[in-house]
Protein backbone atom coordinates (compact mmCIF):
# COMPACT_ATOMS: atom_id res chain seq x y z
CA UNK A 1 0.00 0.00 0.00
CA UNK A 2 1.24 3.55 -0.67
CA UNK A 3 0.30 5.20 2.66
CA UNK A 4 2.39 7.43 4.91
CA UNK A 5 5.33 5.62 6.51
CA UNK A 6 7.34 7.37 9.27
CA UNK A 7 10.05 4.74 8.98
CA UNK A 8 10.43 5.19 5.26
CA UNK A 9 10.58 8.96 5.66
CA UNK A 10 13.21 8.69 8.37
CA UNK A 11 15.34 6.31 6.33
CA UNK A 12 15.40 8.72 3.41
CA UNK A 13 16.23 11.62 5.71
CA UNK A 14 18.98 9.61 7.33
CA UNK A 15 20.48 8.62 4.00
CA UNK A 16 20.48 12.25 2.86
CA UNK A 17 22.10 13.29 6.11
CA UNK A 18 24.82 10.68 5.70
CA UNK A 19 25.53 11.81 2.13
CA UNK A 20 25.70 15.42 3.24
CA UNK A 21 28.11 14.56 6.06
CA UNK A 22 30.32 12.59 3.66
CA UNK A 23 30.29 15.44 1.14
CA UNK A 24 31.22 18.00 3.75
CA UNK A 25 33.93 15.73 5.10
CA UNK A 26 35.45 15.25 1.63
CA UNK A 27 35.17 18.96 0.88
CA UNK A 28 36.79 19.75 4.18
CA UNK A 29 39.61 17.32 3.50
CA UNK A 30 40.19 18.82 0.06
CA UNK A 31 40.16 22.32 1.53
CA UNK A 32 42.63 21.25 4.18
CA UNK A 33 44.88 19.76 1.50
CA UNK A 34 44.64 22.94 -0.55
CA UNK A 35 45.59 24.96 2.49
CA UNK A 36 48.57 22.70 3.18
CA UNK A 37 49.77 23.03 -0.43
CA UNK A 38 49.39 26.81 -0.27
CA UNK A 39 51.39 26.86 2.98
CA UNK A 40 54.14 24.73 1.43
CA UNK A 41 54.35 27.04 -1.58
CA UNK A 42 54.34 30.14 0.61
CA UNK A 43 57.16 28.84 2.81
CA UNK A 44 59.22 28.13 -0.28
CA UNK A 45 58.54 31.44 -2.04
CA UNK A 46 59.21 33.51 1.09
CA UNK A 47 62.48 31.74 1.89
CA UNK A 48 65.16 34.41 2.62
CA UNK A 49 67.44 32.92 -0.05
CA UNK A 50 65.17 34.49 -2.71
CA UNK A 51 65.24 37.91 -1.06
CA UNK A 52 67.21 39.40 -3.95
CA UNK A 53 64.48 38.54 -6.44
CA UNK A 54 61.16 40.09 -7.32
CA UNK A 55 58.83 37.14 -7.69
CA UNK A 56 55.27 36.77 -8.93
CA UNK A 57 53.54 33.40 -8.55
CA UNK A 58 50.08 32.12 -9.38
CA UNK A 59 48.88 28.50 -9.04
CA UNK A 60 45.40 27.22 -9.90
CA UNK A 61 43.79 23.80 -10.12
CA UNK A 62 42.28 22.65 -13.40
CA UNK A 63 39.13 20.66 -14.05
CA UNK A 64 35.41 21.16 -13.56
CA UNK A 65 35.78 23.41 -10.53
CA UNK A 66 39.07 25.30 -10.86
CA UNK A 67 40.38 26.90 -7.70
CA UNK A 68 43.08 29.42 -6.89
CA UNK A 69 45.67 27.61 -4.77
CA UNK A 70 48.27 30.31 -4.32
CA UNK A 71 48.82 33.90 -5.38
CA UNK A 72 51.90 35.93 -4.56
CA UNK A 73 51.97 39.25 -6.41
CA UNK A 74 49.95 37.47 -9.08
CA UNK A 75 48.35 40.69 -10.30
CA UNK A 76 51.64 42.55 -10.70
CA UNK A 77 52.69 42.85 -14.37
CA UNK A 78 56.30 41.89 -15.06
CA UNK A 79 58.43 41.26 -18.12
CA UNK A 80 57.33 37.81 -19.32
CA UNK A 81 60.26 37.17 -21.67
CA UNK A 82 59.34 34.21 -23.89
CA UNK A 83 56.27 33.41 -21.81
CA UNK A 84 54.77 36.00 -24.15
CA UNK A 85 54.60 33.17 -26.70
CA UNK A 86 51.97 31.43 -24.55
CA UNK A 87 49.60 34.31 -25.14
CA UNK A 88 50.50 34.78 -28.82
CA UNK A 89 50.06 31.13 -29.72
CA UNK A 90 46.86 30.76 -27.67
CA UNK A 91 45.37 33.83 -29.36
CA UNK A 92 46.18 32.32 -32.77
CA UNK A 93 44.51 29.01 -31.93
CA UNK A 94 41.43 30.81 -30.65
CA UNK A 95 41.07 33.59 -33.22
CA UNK A 96 42.01 31.73 -36.41
CA UNK A 97 40.23 28.65 -37.82
CA UNK A 98 41.38 25.34 -36.35
CA UNK A 99 42.69 24.31 -39.77
CA UNK A 100 44.29 27.66 -40.59
CA UNK A 101 46.78 27.09 -43.39
CA UNK A 102 49.46 29.31 -44.90
CA UNK A 103 49.47 29.09 -48.71
CA UNK A 104 52.56 30.32 -50.55
CA UNK A 105 51.78 30.52 -54.24
CA UNK A 106 53.98 29.93 -57.28
CA UNK A 107 52.33 31.35 -60.39
CA UNK A 108 52.90 32.69 -63.86
CA UNK A 109 51.83 36.14 -65.04
CA UNK A 110 52.65 36.80 -68.65
CA UNK A 111 56.34 36.00 -69.08
CA UNK A 112 57.10 36.45 -65.36
CA UNK A 113 57.30 33.83 -62.64
CA UNK A 114 55.53 35.03 -59.50
CA UNK A 115 55.86 34.05 -55.83
CA UNK A 116 53.10 35.31 -53.52
CA UNK A 117 53.87 35.10 -49.80
CA UNK A 118 51.41 34.15 -47.07
CA UNK A 119 53.54 34.97 -44.03
CA UNK A 120 54.47 31.32 -43.43
CA UNK A 121 57.45 31.33 -41.01
CA UNK A 122 58.27 27.64 -41.46
CA UNK A 123 59.51 27.40 -45.06
CA UNK A 124 62.96 25.82 -45.06
CA UNK A 125 63.03 25.43 -41.29
CA UNK A 126 66.01 23.06 -40.73
CA UNK A 127 64.46 21.04 -37.89
CA UNK A 128 61.13 20.61 -39.61
CA UNK A 129 62.91 19.58 -42.80
CA UNK A 130 65.03 17.04 -40.92
CA UNK A 131 61.92 15.70 -39.19
CA UNK A 132 60.34 15.11 -42.60
CA UNK A 133 63.52 13.62 -44.08
CA UNK A 134 63.86 16.52 -46.52
CA UNK A 135 66.34 19.26 -47.37
CA UNK A 136 65.57 22.88 -46.55
CA UNK A 137 65.14 23.61 -50.28
CA UNK A 138 62.69 20.76 -50.95
CA UNK A 139 59.83 23.17 -51.58
CA UNK A 140 61.80 24.80 -54.41
CA UNK A 141 62.68 21.41 -55.88
CA UNK A 142 58.97 20.55 -55.97
CA UNK A 143 58.27 23.84 -57.68
CA UNK A 144 60.91 23.02 -60.28
CA UNK A 145 59.18 19.71 -61.00
CA UNK A 146 55.81 21.47 -61.33
CA UNK A 147 57.32 23.94 -63.80
CA UNK A 148 59.03 21.25 -65.84
CA UNK A 149 55.77 19.29 -65.96
CA UNK A 150 54.38 22.30 -67.87
CA UNK A 151 57.49 22.48 -70.04
CA UNK A 152 58.49 25.73 -68.34
CA UNK A 153 62.25 25.29 -68.14
CA UNK A 154 63.09 28.84 -69.27
CA UNK A 155 61.32 31.85 -67.80
CA UNK A 156 61.92 34.69 -70.24
CA UNK A 157 60.62 37.36 -67.87
CA UNK A 158 61.45 38.24 -64.26
CA UNK A 159 61.08 36.51 -60.92
CA UNK A 160 58.51 38.68 -59.14
CA UNK A 161 57.90 38.21 -55.43
CA UNK A 162 55.00 39.67 -53.45
CA UNK A 163 55.53 39.83 -49.70
CA UNK A 164 52.89 42.46 -48.98
CA UNK A 165 50.81 40.11 -46.81
CA UNK A 166 52.96 41.75 -44.09
CA UNK A 167 54.38 45.26 -44.02
CA UNK A 168 58.06 45.97 -44.63
CA UNK A 169 58.94 46.61 -40.98
CA UNK A 170 60.86 43.35 -40.80
CA UNK A 171 62.45 43.95 -37.41
CA UNK A 172 60.42 45.06 -34.40
CA UNK A 173 61.30 48.67 -33.47
CA UNK A 174 61.85 47.74 -29.81
CA UNK A 175 64.45 45.18 -30.86
CA UNK A 176 66.41 47.80 -32.79
CA UNK A 177 66.53 49.96 -29.68
CA UNK A 178 67.22 47.20 -27.14
CA UNK A 179 69.32 44.51 -28.81
CA UNK A 180 73.05 44.86 -29.40
CA UNK A 181 73.50 41.94 -31.78
CA UNK A 182 70.95 42.05 -34.57
CA UNK A 183 72.82 39.29 -36.42
CA UNK A 184 72.07 36.68 -33.74
CA UNK A 185 69.50 34.01 -34.70
CA UNK A 186 67.09 35.03 -31.95
CA UNK A 187 66.76 38.52 -33.49
CA UNK A 188 65.78 37.22 -36.94
CA UNK A 189 63.39 39.55 -38.77
CA UNK A 190 60.03 38.49 -40.22
CA UNK A 191 58.62 39.08 -43.69
CA UNK A 192 55.74 38.03 -45.90
CA UNK A 193 58.16 35.42 -47.28
CA UNK A 194 60.50 33.65 -44.85
CA UNK A 195 63.11 30.97 -45.35
CA UNK A 196 65.32 28.91 -43.01
CA UNK A 197 64.32 31.05 -40.02
CA UNK A 198 65.67 34.02 -42.01
CA UNK A 199 69.20 32.99 -41.16
CA UNK A 200 72.29 31.97 -43.12
CA UNK A 201 74.18 28.97 -41.83
CA UNK A 202 77.96 29.51 -41.69
CA UNK A 203 79.91 26.25 -41.73
CA UNK A 204 83.55 26.74 -40.68
CA UNK A 205 86.04 23.88 -40.79
CA UNK A 206 89.73 23.62 -39.98
CA UNK A 207 92.24 23.33 -42.80
CA UNK A 208 94.85 20.60 -43.28
CA UNK A 209 97.28 21.99 -40.67
CA UNK A 210 98.34 24.96 -38.55
CA UNK A 211 98.21 28.16 -40.56
CA UNK A 212 96.26 26.57 -43.41
CA UNK A 213 93.22 28.46 -44.70
CA UNK A 214 89.98 27.49 -43.02
CA UNK A 215 87.17 26.20 -45.20
CA UNK A 216 83.91 28.17 -45.06
CA UNK A 217 80.55 27.47 -46.71
CA UNK A 218 77.21 29.25 -46.52
CA UNK A 219 73.86 27.49 -46.29
CA UNK A 220 71.76 27.85 -48.39
CA UNK A 221 73.45 28.65 -51.68
CA UNK A 222 72.14 31.90 -53.11
CA UNK A 223 73.46 34.67 -55.32
CA UNK A 224 72.21 37.19 -52.77
CA UNK A 225 75.15 36.53 -50.42
CA UNK A 226 78.89 36.92 -50.83
CA UNK A 227 81.61 35.31 -48.72
CA UNK A 228 84.91 36.89 -47.70
CA UNK A 229 87.11 34.38 -45.88
CA UNK A 230 90.56 35.07 -44.43
CA UNK A 231 90.33 32.71 -41.42
CA UNK A 232 93.23 30.33 -40.73
CA UNK A 233 93.61 27.09 -38.82
CA UNK A 234 95.13 27.42 -35.33
CA UNK A 235 95.53 25.49 -32.08
CA UNK A 236 93.32 27.94 -30.22
CA UNK A 237 91.02 30.82 -30.96
CA UNK A 238 87.63 31.50 -32.47
CA UNK A 239 86.88 33.15 -35.79
CA UNK A 240 85.10 36.47 -36.15
CA UNK A 241 81.96 36.44 -38.29
CA UNK A 242 80.42 39.70 -39.48
CA UNK A 243 77.52 40.58 -41.76
CA UNK A 244 77.54 43.75 -43.83
CA UNK A 245 75.13 45.21 -46.36
CA UNK A 246 71.36 45.26 -46.63
CA UNK A 247 71.15 43.02 -49.66
CA UNK A 248 73.06 41.58 -51.28
CA UNK A 249 74.99 40.93 -48.08
CA UNK A 250 78.57 39.94 -47.38
CA UNK A 251 79.60 37.46 -44.70
CA UNK A 252 83.17 38.06 -43.56
CA UNK A 253 85.01 35.31 -41.66
CA UNK A 254 88.41 36.17 -40.20
CA UNK A 255 90.76 35.19 -37.35
CA UNK A 256 91.72 31.78 -36.01
CA UNK A 257 89.77 28.52 -36.25
CA UNK A 258 90.57 25.88 -33.64
CA UNK A 259 87.30 23.90 -33.83
CA UNK A 260 85.08 22.98 -36.75
CA UNK A 261 81.32 23.07 -36.82
CA UNK A 262 79.05 21.05 -39.09
CA UNK A 263 76.29 21.50 -41.64
CA UNK A 264 73.78 20.23 -39.09
CA UNK A 265 75.00 22.69 -36.45
CA UNK A 266 76.28 25.81 -38.21
CA UNK A 267 76.63 29.33 -36.89
CA UNK A 268 73.39 31.11 -37.77
CA UNK A 269 73.52 34.73 -38.95
CA UNK A 270 70.34 36.68 -39.66
CA UNK A 271 69.51 38.27 -43.01
CA UNK A 272 68.16 41.85 -43.12
CA UNK A 273 65.57 41.29 -45.88
CA UNK A 274 63.71 37.96 -45.43
CA UNK A 275 61.68 38.14 -48.66
CA UNK A 276 64.64 38.94 -50.90
CA UNK A 277 66.49 36.06 -49.23
CA UNK A 278 63.57 33.71 -49.97
CA UNK A 279 63.27 34.80 -53.60
CA UNK A 280 66.97 34.66 -54.46
CA UNK A 281 67.34 31.26 -52.77
CA UNK A 282 64.35 30.02 -54.76
CA UNK A 283 65.92 31.29 -57.96
CA UNK A 284 69.21 29.50 -57.25
CA UNK A 285 67.45 26.25 -56.31
CA UNK A 286 65.26 26.35 -59.43
CA UNK A 287 68.33 26.87 -61.61
CA UNK A 288 70.03 23.89 -59.98
CA UNK A 289 67.02 21.78 -60.98
CA UNK A 290 66.97 22.97 -64.59
CA UNK A 291 64.65 25.99 -64.51
CA UNK A 292 66.36 29.13 -65.79
CA UNK A 293 65.03 32.63 -65.16
CA UNK A 294 66.31 35.15 -67.70
CA UNK A 295 65.12 38.40 -66.16
CA UNK A 296 65.76 40.12 -62.82
CA UNK A 297 64.43 39.40 -59.33
CA UNK A 298 62.13 42.14 -58.10
CA UNK A 299 59.49 42.89 -55.47
CA UNK A 300 55.98 43.86 -56.60
CA UNK A 301 52.50 43.66 -55.12
CA UNK A 302 50.32 41.22 -57.06
CA UNK A 303 47.57 40.30 -54.59
CA UNK A 304 45.53 42.76 -52.54
CA UNK A 305 43.87 41.95 -49.20
CA UNK A 306 40.21 41.08 -49.48
CA UNK A 307 40.43 40.54 -53.25
CA UNK A 308 40.88 37.38 -55.35
CA UNK A 309 44.04 36.85 -57.35
CA UNK A 310 44.09 38.88 -60.56
CA UNK A 311 42.58 37.00 -63.49
CA UNK A 312 45.87 36.93 -65.41
CA UNK A 313 47.70 35.09 -62.60
CA UNK A 314 47.95 31.37 -63.38
CA UNK A 315 48.67 29.30 -60.27
CA UNK A 316 51.25 26.57 -60.83
CA UNK A 317 51.86 25.23 -57.31
CA UNK A 318 50.91 26.02 -53.72
CA UNK A 319 53.09 25.28 -50.71
CA UNK A 320 50.84 24.72 -47.69
CA UNK A 321 51.68 24.69 -43.98
CA UNK A 322 49.16 24.48 -41.16
CA UNK A 323 49.64 26.66 -38.11
CA UNK A 324 49.38 23.59 -35.88
CA UNK A 325 52.29 21.96 -37.74
CA UNK A 326 54.84 24.36 -36.26
CA UNK A 327 53.36 25.32 -32.90
CA UNK A 328 56.08 23.32 -31.13
CA UNK A 329 58.79 25.36 -32.88
CA UNK A 330 57.25 28.44 -31.32
CA UNK A 331 56.66 27.11 -27.81
CA UNK A 332 58.87 24.08 -27.26
CA UNK A 333 61.93 25.54 -29.03
CA UNK A 334 61.02 29.21 -28.53
CA UNK A 335 61.92 30.48 -32.01
CA UNK A 336 61.20 34.21 -31.89
CA UNK A 337 60.69 34.70 -35.62
CA UNK A 338 57.82 32.20 -35.63
CA UNK A 339 56.07 34.11 -32.87
CA UNK A 340 56.44 37.45 -34.66
CA UNK A 341 55.07 35.93 -37.87
CA UNK A 342 52.06 34.59 -35.96
CA UNK A 343 51.53 38.02 -34.38
CA UNK A 344 51.45 39.67 -37.80
CA UNK A 345 49.24 36.84 -39.07
CA UNK A 346 46.63 37.80 -36.48
CA UNK A 347 46.65 41.31 -37.91
CA UNK A 348 46.37 40.12 -41.52
CA UNK A 349 43.78 37.33 -41.57
CA UNK A 350 40.15 37.37 -40.44
CA UNK A 351 38.31 34.78 -38.34
CA UNK A 352 37.58 32.71 -41.44
CA UNK A 353 41.28 32.57 -42.31
CA UNK A 354 40.93 34.95 -45.26
CA UNK A 355 43.45 37.71 -45.95
CA UNK A 356 41.70 40.92 -44.87
CA UNK A 357 44.45 43.46 -44.19
CA UNK A 358 48.21 43.88 -44.17
CA UNK A 359 49.80 42.27 -41.15
CA UNK A 360 51.73 44.61 -38.85
CA UNK A 361 53.12 44.38 -35.35
CA UNK A 362 50.58 46.95 -34.19
CA UNK A 363 47.54 45.20 -35.66
CA UNK A 364 48.68 41.86 -34.29
CA UNK A 365 49.19 43.31 -30.81
CA UNK A 366 45.69 44.80 -30.91
CA UNK A 367 44.20 41.40 -31.75
CA UNK A 368 46.05 39.72 -28.87
CA UNK A 369 44.81 42.44 -26.51
CA UNK A 370 41.24 41.87 -27.70
CA UNK A 371 41.64 38.16 -27.05
CA UNK A 372 42.77 38.78 -23.48
CA UNK A 373 39.95 41.25 -22.91
CA UNK A 374 37.48 38.59 -24.11
CA UNK A 375 38.80 36.34 -21.32
CA UNK A 376 37.79 39.04 -18.85
CA UNK A 377 41.32 40.24 -18.16
CA UNK A 378 41.71 43.94 -17.38
CA UNK A 379 44.11 45.84 -19.61
CA UNK A 380 46.19 47.05 -16.66
CA UNK A 381 47.35 43.44 -16.23
CA UNK A 382 49.33 43.31 -19.49
CA UNK A 383 51.13 45.21 -22.25
CA UNK A 384 51.51 43.53 -25.65
CA UNK A 385 54.51 44.95 -27.51
CA UNK A 386 55.74 42.01 -29.60
CA UNK A 387 54.79 38.38 -30.12
CA UNK A 388 57.86 36.57 -28.83
CA UNK A 389 58.73 38.37 -25.60
CA UNK A 390 62.14 39.59 -26.74
CA UNK A 391 61.00 43.17 -26.24
CA UNK A 392 61.53 44.46 -22.72
CA UNK A 393 58.42 46.62 -23.11
CA UNK A 394 56.06 43.66 -22.71
CA UNK A 395 54.29 43.25 -19.38
CA UNK A 396 52.27 40.31 -18.09
CA UNK A 397 50.84 39.46 -14.68
CA UNK A 398 51.05 35.79 -13.63
CA UNK A 399 47.25 35.87 -13.35
CA UNK A 400 47.02 36.53 -17.11
CA UNK A 401 49.17 33.54 -17.96
CA UNK A 402 47.27 31.12 -15.71
CA UNK A 403 43.97 32.41 -17.10
CA UNK A 404 45.16 31.64 -20.64
CA UNK A 405 46.52 28.25 -19.59
CA UNK A 406 43.24 27.40 -17.87
CA UNK A 407 41.23 28.42 -20.93
CA UNK A 408 43.46 26.44 -23.31
CA UNK A 409 43.13 23.35 -21.14
CA UNK A 410 39.47 23.29 -22.23
CA UNK A 411 40.20 24.12 -25.88
CA UNK A 412 39.32 21.57 -28.62
CA UNK A 413 43.04 21.49 -29.55
CA UNK A 414 44.03 20.87 -25.93
CA UNK A 415 46.27 17.86 -26.64
CA UNK A 416 48.21 19.63 -29.38
CA UNK A 417 48.53 22.67 -27.12
CA UNK A 418 50.01 20.62 -24.26
CA UNK A 419 52.37 18.85 -26.66
CA UNK A 420 53.65 22.16 -28.00
CA UNK A 421 55.11 23.01 -24.57
CA UNK A 422 58.54 22.00 -23.32
CA UNK A 423 58.95 18.91 -21.14
CA UNK A 424 61.92 17.97 -18.92
CA UNK A 425 64.27 15.58 -20.69
CA UNK A 426 62.82 16.21 -24.16
CA UNK A 427 65.77 16.99 -26.46
CA UNK A 428 63.54 19.11 -28.69
CA UNK A 429 62.61 21.51 -25.91
CA UNK A 430 64.05 24.25 -23.73
CA UNK A 431 63.59 22.16 -20.55
CA UNK A 432 65.84 19.36 -21.77
CA UNK A 433 68.48 20.05 -19.09
CA UNK A 434 66.14 20.94 -16.23
CA UNK A 435 64.04 18.94 -13.74
CA UNK A 436 64.92 15.53 -15.20
CA UNK A 437 63.09 13.76 -12.34
CA UNK A 438 59.85 15.47 -13.30
CA UNK A 439 59.62 14.17 -16.87
CA UNK A 440 56.01 13.58 -17.78
CA UNK A 441 54.77 15.86 -14.99
CA UNK A 442 55.75 19.34 -16.20
CA UNK A 443 54.71 20.93 -19.50
CA UNK A 444 55.77 24.56 -19.63
CA UNK A 445 57.15 27.53 -21.52
CA UNK A 446 60.49 28.95 -20.45
CA UNK A 447 61.54 32.57 -20.75
CA UNK A 448 64.81 34.42 -20.30
CA UNK A 449 66.12 37.94 -20.74
CA UNK A 450 68.94 39.64 -18.91
CA UNK A 451 67.73 39.92 -15.31
CA UNK A 452 64.41 38.25 -16.17
CA UNK A 453 63.27 34.64 -15.87
CA UNK A 454 59.86 33.08 -16.48
CA UNK A 455 58.27 29.65 -16.38
CA UNK A 456 54.56 29.04 -16.89
CA UNK A 457 52.63 25.91 -17.75
CA UNK A 458 51.09 22.78 -16.27
CA UNK A 459 52.04 20.42 -13.46
CA UNK A 460 50.59 16.97 -12.79
CA UNK A 461 50.35 16.07 -9.10
CA UNK A 462 50.96 12.59 -7.71
CA UNK A 463 47.28 12.07 -6.94
CA UNK A 464 46.06 13.06 -10.40
CA UNK A 465 45.36 16.74 -9.76
CA UNK A 466 46.38 19.12 -12.55
CA UNK A 467 47.69 22.61 -11.92
CA UNK A 468 48.26 25.70 -14.04
CA UNK A 469 51.14 27.81 -12.76
CA UNK A 470 53.12 30.91 -13.60
CA UNK A 471 56.38 32.03 -12.00
CA UNK A 472 57.84 35.36 -13.15
CA UNK A 473 61.13 36.58 -11.69
CA UNK A 474 63.20 39.73 -11.98
CA UNK A 475 66.59 40.44 -10.44
CA UNK A 476 70.14 39.17 -10.51
CA UNK A 477 71.26 35.57 -10.26
CA UNK A 478 69.70 32.36 -11.53
CA UNK A 479 65.92 32.13 -11.56
CA UNK A 480 65.82 28.40 -12.25
CA UNK A 481 66.01 27.23 -8.61
CA UNK A 482 62.86 29.05 -7.52
CA UNK A 483 60.95 28.06 -10.68
CA UNK A 484 62.06 24.43 -10.54
CA UNK A 485 61.38 24.27 -6.81
CA UNK A 486 57.77 25.35 -7.25
CA UNK A 487 57.36 22.78 -10.02
CA UNK A 488 58.74 20.06 -7.77
CA UNK A 489 56.31 20.93 -4.98
CA UNK A 490 53.36 20.73 -7.38
CA UNK A 491 54.49 17.62 -9.26
CA UNK A 492 55.27 15.63 -6.10
CA UNK A 493 52.23 16.76 -4.12
CA UNK A 494 49.79 13.94 -3.42
CA UNK A 495 46.42 15.46 -2.58
CA UNK A 496 44.99 12.02 -1.81
CA UNK A 497 47.15 11.66 1.29
CA UNK A 498 46.44 13.43 4.59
Amino acid sequence: MGGYSPGRRWSRFGLGLIIAVIFLSVAGALRADTDRLAEALDRFVRDPKWSGLKIGVRVETLGQSPEIIYDYHGRTPRMPASNQKIVTSAAALCLLPADFTYRTILARRGSDLVIIGSGDPSSGDPRMAARAGESITTVFHRWAEALKARALTTITGDLVYDDTVFDDTYLHPSWRAQQRNLSAWYTAPVGGLNFANNCLGVVIQRGAGQGAPAEVRLIPTTGWTHLSNSAVTAASGQPLVNRTGDGPITITVSGKVSQSNTETDPLWVTVPDPSAFFATTARTALAAKGVKIVGSTRRQQVRRPGEPLPADVEVIAVHETRLVDFLDRMNKRSVNMFAEAVLKTLGAYDRKGQLADQGTFERGSQEVSRYLAALGLADELYVIDDGSGLSRDNRMAPLVLTAVLRYMDRHPLRELWWQSLAEPGDEEGTLRRRMSKLKGRIYAKTGHLSGVGALSGYALGQGGQRYAFSVLCEGGGSHHPVQDGICEILATWDETKP
